[in-house]
């Protein structure tokens, strides 16, 4: 993305710690949000331009600017405790400009476990109708507890610990917390993982959540969230509507 982090142009607050998109300005449509507002959350080393093609699909459809926002955290690696202050006021100001009570989130990788901390830990249920949950991590990842065992917690392997697969073993670990109640609230909640994410290897069915509907996309872990298959059908899952024929498949 050719934009600085926590560049704040794109957004019609000023910011501290996060940058991102969002509003009818940016977008370049007429104010007013017609639907409940969408933010989007990236994952590991990405960025608010990861949701650009999902903007554009929704801009084409039944949305307007001040329906669709992103966040892009400071940190391309940004702790489970940053994510949650940064998405507080983030959501807490898309509200606010919108003057909608709920929004829904559409997050990737890294971004769902982040969306999900910070929905237990500030009690946000009531901000959120839906989340679309895409290829996170929400029961491990074998390759992140090898890399907890080596020592590897800095930088792009910060949040291995908190995303170890053995999570179970430690008392009280953050993962095993969140996993009490999978679905808690009154909140939709769906999952999209792929049949060829490599980060998933030996623990497939890490993203899948009780209670949740889950869908496995024949694609690979960025192709979670960039195929046309995994846009439409966030699209269907947030307005009830087909955009057009949908692709196959495959549910759990």
């Amino acid at each position: 993305c050719r934009h600085e982090r926590t560049a704040e142009h794109r957004l019609p607050w000023a910011t501290s710690g996060y940058g991102g998109w969002g509003g009818h300005e940016y977008h370049g449509t007429d104010d007013g949000s017609s639907v409940t507002p969408v933010v989007f959350v990236h994952g590991n080393q990405r960025d608010a331009c990861d949701w650009d093609a999902h903007a554009e699909f929704f801009l084409n459809r039944a949305f307007s600017g001040d329906d669709l926002w992103a966040i892009t955290f400071e940190s391309g690696s940004p702790s489970h405790t940053s994510m949650a202050d940064k998405l507080d006021d983030f959501v807490s100001e898309v509200r606010a400009y919108t003057d909608s009570e709920q929004v829904a989130v559409v997050a990737h990788s890294l971004g769902v476990t982040g969306t999900r901390y910070w929905l237990l830990r500030e009690g946000r249920y009531d901000w959120v109708d839906a989340c679309v949950f895409m290829a996170g991590a929400n029961h491990g990842s074998v390759l992140n507890s090898y890399a907890a065992s080596a020592g590897l917690t800095g930088g792009t392997y910060k949040m291995s610990g908190f995303l170890r697969r053995d999570y179970q073993s430690v008392d009280g670990h953050p993962l095993a917390v969140l996993n009490e109640n999978e679905t808690p609230g009154r909140v939709d909640y769906y999952t999209l993982r792929g049949t060829d994410d490599p980060l998933f290897w030996n623990c497939a069915d890490s993203p899948a959540l009780e209670g949740a509907e889950n869908v496995l996309l024949r694609t690979d872990h960025d192709g979670v969230r960039a195929s046309l298959t995994s846009i439409e059908r966030t699209y269907e899952w947030l307005t009830g509507e087909k955009p057009y024929n949908m692709k196959t498949t495959l549910r759990s």
